[in-house]
């Protein structure tokens, strides 16, 4: 369809939400594919680097530009400025697209395109993993909604419980009956979900110690767990899979610094793609991860400290040492695998080519013919 498409929050949601199975397969696939050739095809080139400013009165804004064989475009994203004795407001902006040609072909309220392609993203290396009982999620804002969602969606009926940690009583209850409500309608899982305040150390210790999984997503200043949390003892025979999508500035930290140094200096149960006597953590962009996040930063983490999901994606395929490829396999099904993500600006270009596509198959949003 030529012209342009305009995508309201509404009906962007309305999009995803109802999203098959096999559908948020086909999509998570084509984000996998977007990561691969950024991370071992030529894509990386060719993208502009994001810029952040930052405002006297507290806001961030988020230009995020990128370019593809197919479309050009950028996405804004605005992190409101806080206001006093008032709760914060949410992440708002706009995914503009064009064709190759610059012939402009949709306007996309980016509300929830950044949370549902964040959290799709986050949830590839989830795919891989061999268990998921129990999961952990801090946060309950639109990352923390998509997460549950998306999770729901693709193993729901693995799931045993699902705790959303947030230090605000009230938001937290009001994302379990959201998810409650959908769930009856959409997934049918028997999961049972629960609100545990931060502060309460040791229900969060024992919530943590028997995770399968743990999404953080949370602008945070300081880590959200301590390492001891996860590591134990050292007699941990299961660890989870963690990823930490919630903070994308160096003064920003979700993941103790402690256990990420821990899982790279874990070479017997890590994984490491030259087969060195140390291991590796899980990123979508190594250069953004090691100078723009707290935790790159904090646990000076170096390029051999980490491997783009979109390296992994392309080595679970391809990888032709036999030894390697199982000891990789291992990592990814159940190693102690940590993901941190700050975004790669090609795959909002990804999401919103494949939701214009849904958008016209569907029916929604405004279409203008002469634009």
């Amino acid at each position: 369809m030529s012209g342009l498409t305009v995508l309201s929050d509404s009906a962007v949601y309305e999009i995803l939400i109802g999203l098959s199975e096999d559908e948020i397969i086909a999509f998570q696939a084509a984000l996998a594919n977007c990561l691969r050739e950024f991370s071992v095809g030529k894509e990386r080139q060719y993208q502009p680097a994001p810029g952040i400013v930052n405002r006297p009165n507290g806001q961030k804004i988020l230009f995020r530009p990128f370019t593809s064989s197919t479309a050009v475009g950028t996405k804004i994203i605005v992190d409101p400025a806080p206001i006093p004795d008032k709760q914060k407001l949410p992440l708002q902006g706009i995914l503009a697209l064009c064709d190759e040609n610059g012939l402009p072909k949709g306007v996309i309220n980016s509300a929830e395109v950044t949370g549902y392609r964040t959290s799709l993203i986050a949830l590839i290396p989830y795919m891989w993993r061999r268990s998921t009982e129990h999961i952990v999620v801090y946060g309950s804002g639109k990352q923390g909604l998509w997460h549950v969602r998306l999770a729901l969606a693709l193993r729901g009926a693995e799931i045993k419980s699902i705790t959303i940690v947030n230090r605000s009583e009230a938001r937290a209850k009001e994302l379990i009956e959201k998810i409650s409500q959908e769930n009856a309608i959409r997934w049918k899982s028997s999961a049972t979900l629960k609100h545990l305040d931060p502060t309460s150390e040791q229900s969060l210790e024992t919530a943590l110690a028997s995770a399968d999984a743990i999404f953080c997503t949370v602008p945070s200043k300081e880590p959200l767990f301590p390492a001891k949390y996860i590591l134990g003892q050292g007699q941990k025979t299961k660890v989870p899979y963690i990823s930490a999508i919630g903070s994308w500035q160096p003064d920003m930290i979700e993941v103790d610094p402690t256990l990420i140094k821990s899982s790279i200096n874990d070479s017997e149960n890590g994984f490491h793609p030259e087969g060195r006597s140390t291991a590796v953590i899980l990123v979508d962009d190594s250069e953004s991860v090691l100078t723009h996040t707290g935790e790159g930063v904090r646990s000076q983490l170096k390029e051999g400290d980490v491997i783009e999901l979109g390296k992994v994606s392309h080595l679970r395929d391809y990888e032709s040492d036999q030894a390697q490829r199982d000891k990789l396999k291992k990592w990814l099904e159940s190693g102690l695998v940590i993901y941190k993500s700050v975004g790669v600006s090609v795959t909002d270009l990804a999401a919103g080519e494949e939701i214009l596509k849904l958008a016209e198959k569907q029916n929604l949003g405004t279409h203008v013919a002469d634009f």
